[in-house]
């Protein structure tokens, strides 16, 4: 029975990653289809509660530790953003969500939706507007410097 708890809840986890945000508890979740595995194959460690989740918590924590910085970049999307940091400096985008300085928006480029802020500036959603800096997965945006930005959708 333990080997069949262990997978329902490791896969509950790996599920639940999806939901938040930080790509933490898919190594937890892993950990628990580890230690069900392990549970299956070696019946003595079943028949102790605490060795299941010390052992679970051992799986864990060593997947996360050497797993985390490899995997993070695919399932963050960040591999996509982190190849070229320059490279969105001057991209031209449509506002999807009202933005001004005192409230994030969101805008449209490279076929998905971003949070962007601006300085001082207030962009209602349909303006064009220009990429100026990015920090993570959030952009910075003003009016286009050089005329009517080309957008990255279109």
């Amino acid at each position: 029975m333990a080997p069949l708890i262990w997978a329902m809840l490791g896969l509950l986890m790996v599920v639940s990653e999806f939901i938040v945000p930080e790509f933490v508890i898919f190594f937890f979740g892993v950990g628990a289809l580890l230690n069900s595995i392990l549970t299956a194959i070696f019946p003595g460690i079943a028949a102790s509660i605490p060795f299941q989740i010390l052992t679970w918590l051992g799986l864990s924590a060593g997947t996360l530790f050497s797993l985390r910085k490899y995997l993070a970049k695919w399932f963050k999307g960040r591999k996509f953003i982190e190849d070229d940091q320059d490279e969105w400096i001057g991209r031209g985008a449509r506002v999807t969500q009202e933005i001004s300085p005192d409230n994030p928006g969101r805008i449209s480029l490279n076929g998905t939706t971003w949070v962007a802020e601006t300085f001082d500036e207030s962009f209602k959603a349909g303006d064009h507007v220009e990429v100026i800096r990015r920090e993570g997965t959030r952009f910075y945006v003003t009016k286009s410097l050089t005329g009517m930005p080309e957008l990255e959708d279109e």
